[in-house]
């Protein structure tokens, strides 16, 4: 990403790149490994928020391993629209894959499945369905895409009755469950903000994060990106992102800017990375989160090398001032 606005690339260039890279990794939850819904399927989204084109998202993306594609071709249809239509903001489901399929063969239907998406779909199950901890065949994730009722599919019940009747509780599913964004700043000056998700493990289909919310999973104001990531009905809910966008640099202690979002001992699960660009080349970099941890990391035009931190919830609020 840095070496791309170095070579003069825009920002959200910048963003689709970072984006995309994660999206193919298997350990987070976007793209490759995103969480299986409740009829098994595996559904995405993706959204840019930019202070040049605006905000744009696509979700409910049947088995997309690259959402953040079709969000791209999106915003070029508004940045080069010379049709009588005007060019959507907003897309879901199929009709989204099939316009966009047919300008870029990145965006095509596949299988995202992994075994820990697999493996953490079981826990799912077992955990709001109240089932006993069978034992299950192991799925090839290959066979999962094709047939997806081998998810489900357990061994035979005299196995299951050799469970134990004081066998532990089933907790609740744990793993990677949370959005990824990117935060970019060009030459220009100009920011933009890219998520990307499968959502949350065991999710209804159809139901819809906070990439597709303006102003909960991200915002740009002139000077300011942020992305969050957390539980998205919560970050919806609250819209977290615009609220700590314009609290953020009239905070003096950083952490006042999210806890202004909830009221006292109110729940709360996310968190944020926010960029701000400040005068004479400086740049600044805010996490905060009321997670487990977070992982976060960045990289400036000056820097040889990124940096790296992952954000306890010991210690969850980092700040870090960089030039650009």
């Amino acid at each position: 990403m840095s070496k791309l606005l170095a070579s003069g690339r825009n920002a959200t260039d910048a963003a689709v790149a970072g984006s995309l890279l994660l999206e193919d990794s298997p350990l987070t939850n976007a793209g490759l490994g995103s969480s299986i819904t409740e009829d098994k399927k595996t559904r995405t989204e993706a959204s840019i928020c930019s202070t040049v084109s605006g905000f744009h998202c696509a979700g409910d993306l049947l088995n997309v391993r690259h959402p953040i594609k079709v969000v791209e071709m999106m915003v070029r249809d508004t940045l080069e629209n010379t049709s009588k239509y005007i060019s959507p903001r907003v897309m879901v489901g199929q009709s989204a894959i099939d316009r966009y399929s047919k300008k870029d063969a990145v965006i095509c239907q596949t299988n995202i499945c992994t075994k820990r998406s697999i493996k953490m779909f079981y826990k799912a199950e077992k955990y709001f369905n109240g089932k006993l901890p069978a034992k299950r065949r192991k799925v090839d994730p290959e066979v999962a895409f094709k047939d997806p009722d081998e998810i489900n599919k357990e061994v035979s019940f005299s196995e299951r009755s050799k469970i134990p009747s004081n066998h532990k509780k089933e907790e609740g599913p744990d793993g990677v469950e949370d959005t990824v964004g990117v935060v970019c700043i060009d030459s220009n000056g100009d920011i933009t903000c890219a998520t990307s998700s499968g959502g949350s493990v065991y999710k209804y289909s159809g139901r819809l994060g906070q990439c597709c919310t303006h102003g909960a999973g991200s915002y740009t104001t002139p000077s300011l990106g942020i992305v969050t990531t957390g539980n998205g009905e919560q970050i919806i809910n609250k819209l977290i992102a615009v609220t700590v966008a314009h609290k953020l640099p009239h905070c003096a202690d950083p952490r006042a800017a999210l806890d202004a979002c909830f009221q006292h001992k109110e729940s709360r699960m996310c968190g944020y990375v926010a960029v701000e660009r400040g005068e004479e080349g400086v740049a600044t970099v805010h996490v905060q989160h009321t997670l487990t941890n977070m992982v976060v990391g960045f990289m400036s035009a000056q820097m040889e090398a990124p940096v790296v931190r992952v954000v306890t919830s010991e210690a969850p609020v980092f700040i870090e001032t960089v030039r650009m």
